[in-house]
């Protein structure tokens, strides 16, 4: 049998990924969390001694309440998600070596060192108080003998155990509010751009806006734009006649059009890309051209792009007004989501509110 000569734990520990191996920083919103590192091995009566396979450890393994002894109260255990960044209130990532096994920790006869990764992560639901709680580890088997064996890491003398340390979701909101801020800045005034088209077009000008968490450390990695929203169609869009074009054409249009392109990618690092636009003038969709714009995106930014031309169209062209926003919900690197509203004042870019 796997447990046939196992008469104890040898090494037993749990730790973070932290500069402080015993602490961890949780936000409460359901997607964060936090890494947890086990450590077990077993002593043993013969030089016999086998060991349980990983499977079994694993199987034999939980989380349990360092205080109370009794399962965790205040966190969930769940498999690893998107956000399992490292929380350190601002203090720069440094990852500690593994805790060493001491030397009188070492049996004659042991298993060898078998090591697992666990996470947790804590909401308003489990934890409407956003209480902290202290990890250790329990590991439960039946021995050779038929007998039930239970060690913890919080016993023994030689305890280990990580505190985690929850916060409420972290809140985003306007320049200007008590919570950081979201804002959206001219990035480029003069967009590279191509286009195809017969008739005249004057003072055409592209350029690029920012849009971003306004802090050193929070940064944007994840957008959700709601539906039809990101598109190379404008979600925003204004025509104004402006002068005849004479005979057998309508009068010229002062074109404003508004984009947040499909090819955002927020975490890839540095990216130039081109996306190609079209700048449509009526419900049906009907477009003057297809413009192709050069973007150079940095990470942690969304990128709208703007339009202006004055463009004299085909006949018996019209403009159809579309003076939309844009919703779009972005996600921090610990999983705090928030939704911004952004629209064009005419003039620019602007953001109306942040949720």
């Amino acid at each position: 049998m796997s447990w046939d000569n196992v008469t104890g734990v040898n090494d037993f520990k749990i730790w973070t990924d932290n500069p402080n191996t015993t602490q961890a920083y949780l936000f409460a919103n359901g997607s964060h969390q936090v890494k947890l590192n086990a450590r077990i091995s077993f002593s043993g009566s013969s030089a016999d001694l086998v060991g349980p396979t990983e499977e079994e450890v694993k199987a034999a393994l939980s989380l349990i309440d360092y205080t109370t002894g009794a399962g965790l109260s205040h966190l969930n255990v769940v498999d690893k998600g998107e956000y399992t960044s490292v929380y350190l209130q601002d203090i720069p990532m440094a990852v500690k070596p593994t805790p060493d096994v001491a030397p009188d920790e070492v049996s004659l006869f042991f298993t060898p060192t078998y090591e697992f990764e666990f996470y947790v992560s804590s909401d308003s639901t489990i934890n409407s108080n956003y209480a902290s709680e202290s990890v250790a580890l329990l590991v439960s088997y039946i021995d050779s003998s038929g007998t039930q064996k239970t060690f913890t890491s919080a016993s023994g003398g030689k305890e280990s155990y990580v505190t985690v340390t929850v916060y409420p979701p972290k809140k985003y909101g306007v320049a200007g509010s008590a919570s950081t801020p979201v804002i959206i800045e001219l990035k480029d005034d003069k967009l590279p751009y191509t286009y195809d088209y017969s008739h005249r077009v004057d003072d055409l000008t592209v350029s690029a806006w920012s849009l971003r968490i306004d802090d050193s450390y929070f940064r944007i990695v994840k957008l959700q734009a709601a539906s039809g929203v990101q598109s190379n169609e404008p979600f925003y869009r204004h025509g104004k006649n402006v002068q005849s074009g004479g005979i057998a054409y309508d009068e010229d249009w002062e074109t404003k059009e508004t984009f947040l392109p499909t090819e955002n990618k927020v975490n890839q690092g540095h990216l130039a890309y081109d996306s190609t636009l079209e700048i449509i003038y009526d419900d049906a969709e009907k477009y003057f051209f297809k413009i192709t714009v050069t973007v150079h995106q940095e990470a942690n930014e969304i990128i709208f792009i703007n339009f202006y031309a004055v463009i004299l169209p085909p006949s018996d062209s019209g403009f159809d007004n579309k003076t939309d926003t844009a919703s779009l919900s972005a996600y921090d690197q610990f999983g705090n989501k928030f939704t911004v509203e952004v629209s064009n004042n005419g003039s620019g870019l602007q953001i109306n509110n942040v949720t």
